[in-house]
């Protein structure tokens, strides 16, 4: 690593750079921490004289099975002609598991001067590719996503949901909702089981953050360490409904225009909303309850989640 430049100088730092520097066939020259792009990954920008690239890397046990599961999206993405970052580069070392990703050059969809409609708009178009990509499998891990039988995986997330709604529901003490809203709860999840619905890939945090949009107006979609094999459109949709409803993003017009981007009319949509507003209620009680079992940190957003989906759904009912 000689003649290296270090900004922000550590350990880690120096292991992007070998990392790189393999990658790349040569030293690293430059080295940069990329700060403020979530705390579950350590990301770098290495550069050298034959090109930029991101090192992703993290030492949490499952991370290497996330970069494994996000290449494999990445690939079938780029096969439909989706923009999406080239990976050059996944493994294991010094402790760490990392992807290396092609440096993509542009502006994060936020800040870009194309209109945030007009990326919206593309982004409804590479959802509705994404979603057409086939998957025999239900959940959020590779082998999940291909393997194993996707209506058989659904029924049982349904059922477990079902059976959890009891008169000792720590959901009840949580003040998530009450016993007679249980109920009301109940009946709103026995009805998912007669949708029938179709499975595929869902990106799983369709945002403008995880855009970056170059000087022709190109949109590159990254980030698919939330991909999961779940209901399509349903899955995608159920999360910019409560990115839009906690956050504000995206806005109604941005909504609408990911909507017509997707080739989805306004009401369709409206017919949907029932069973989506259902479909997120599912998943926020089923993330709930894997908190507590996991104990995991904050529970408060788990629970504030919770809250804020059963109110939503039970103003229908």
């Amino acid at each position: 690593m000689c003649g290296m430049m270090v900004i922000g100088s550590s350990d880690d730092v120096r292991l992007a750079s070998a990392i790189a520097s393999e990658v790349l066939g040569e030293p690293a020259a430059r080295v940069t921490p990329v700060v403020g792009k979530g705390s579950v990954n350590k990301v770098f920008v290495a550069e050298a004289s034959g090109g930029k690239v991101v090192v992703r890397m993290s030492d949490r046990p499952q991370a290497a099975d996330e970069y494994a599961k996000e290449k494999w999206c990445i690939e079938r993405a780029a096969a439909l002609g989706i923009p999406v970052p080239a990976v050059l580069g996944l493994g294991w070392r010094g402790g760490h598991a990392y992807i290396v990703e092609l440096f993509v050059e542009g502006d994060e969809g936020r800040v870009s001067p194309v209109a945030r409609t007009e990326v919206w708009r593309v982004l409804g178009r590479y959802a509705r590719l994404i979603h057409s990509i086939t998957i025999p499998g239900f959940g959020l891990t590779l082998a999940e996503i291909t393997e194993g039988d996707a209506r058989e995986s659904w029924v049982r997330y349904l059922e477990y949901n079902i059976e959890s709604l009891t008169d000792d529901d720590p959901l009840i003490e949580l003040k998530v909702i009450t016993r007679a809203q249980s109920c009301a709860v109940r009946e709103i999840f026995v009805g998912l089981r007669g949708c029938e619905f179709t499975f595929g890939l869902n990106h799983g945090d369709l945002s403008l953050r995880n855009t970056i949009v170059d000087a022709r107006g190109r949109v590159t979609l990254l980030d698919w360490g939330s991909a999961e094999a779940a209901a399509v459109p349903h899955h995608d949709l159920i999360q910019l409904l409560k990115t839009s409803m906690t956050e504000g993003d995206p806005d109604d017009g941005e909504l609408r225009s990911f909507v017509e981007g997707y080739g989805m009319s306004a009401a369709v949509l409206e017919r949907m909303m029932p069973e989506l507003e259902a479909l997120l209620l599912l998943r926020a009680f089923d993330k709930l309850r894997w908190a507590l079992e996991w104990k995991a940190e904050p529970l408060a957003d788990y629970v504030g989640h919770a809250r804020e989906a059963a109110e939503g759904c039970l103003r229908r009912v």
